[in-house]
């Protein structure tokens, strides 16, 4: 019986040995330079038309990354310089100076804090885009503050204002008057022009400290006419009927 052929080559095909057995090259290689001939990144391929289709494939793959490549940041490495840190920045959307950041609200802030905030964003190296939303969220939380404290305020005012009309009930026209009359007298301006920008329930802890000081020094009785206690204010309401200490001489 006859001795079997272990891979027997074809025309045009070029063989090796390993061990014992022989290696049949692909026939297309012979065509290729001797430098290429026996490249192993060739030989898997039988036909010049499996090298051809392979190639499409590989060069189809390198034009896709290619593209995204061209718009991608590389990794900042642990020693980068200064200079690549710069670079690395300016890709991410750093703007090239603090000027180019554009802050939400930013006619809100002072020329100084808008300046401060830009430099931080600057040496923080956020990307312009993520400025305006920083600054835009750090709004958001600040009008929220704000709004809490005009709110609470109000709240405030309101309930100091109905406690001090609960306690002076229909006296209390009358002695928001007589508060006002010894506010004018001992500082020569309108009790209600001095408190015009208090907001808060100080305005009627003060109206309650200025009238028992008036009651206590006198002051309480009306500037008009020689009988002071019988004098009327302008509000209506006789000032003789207030428990309240003899007038001066």
């Amino acid at each position: 019986m006859p001795e079997a052929v272990v891979n027997q080559p074809v025309a045009g095909s070029e063989t090796g040995n390993t061990g014992d057995q022989q290696v049949q090259s692909p026939g297309w290689l012979a065509g290729l330079p001797a430098e290429l001939r026996d490249n192993e990144a060739f030989k898997p391929y039988r036909t010049v038309g499996d090298f051809a289709k392979a190639h499409l494939e590989t060069a189809t793959k390198a034009k896709e990354y290619e593209a995204k490549l061209t718009n991608s940041i590389p990794k900042l490495g642990e020693n980068a310089t200064q200079e690549e840190r710069e670079h690395y920045l300016t890709s991410l959307g750093r703007p090239d100076k603090p000027d180019g950041y554009e802050l939400d609200k930013e006619d809100n802030f002072t020329p100084e804090g808008k300046e401060s905030w830009k430099k931080e964003f600057f040496e923080l190296g956020l990307p312009k885009a993520t400025a305006r939303e920083l600054s835009a969220r750090i709004n958001r939380r600040l009008d929220a503050l704000v709004d809490k404290f005009k709110a609470d305020n109000e709240r405030q005012i309101q309930e100091a204002s109905s406690k001090l009309k609960a306690e002076w009930g229909d006296k209390y026209d009358a002695n928001t008057e007589l508060v006002s009359r010894l506010w004018k007298k001992e500082t020569d301006v309108d009790f209600d022009k001095a408190f015009a920008g208090e907001t808060s329930a100080n305005r009627f802890t003060m109206m309650r400290f200025l009238y028992k000081m008036a009651a206590k020094t006198g002051e309480d009785m009306s500037s008009r006419g020689s009988d002071q206690r019988s004098a009327t204010p302008k509000s209506g309401y006789d000032l003789s009927k207030f428990n309240l200490p003899p007038a001066r001489t």
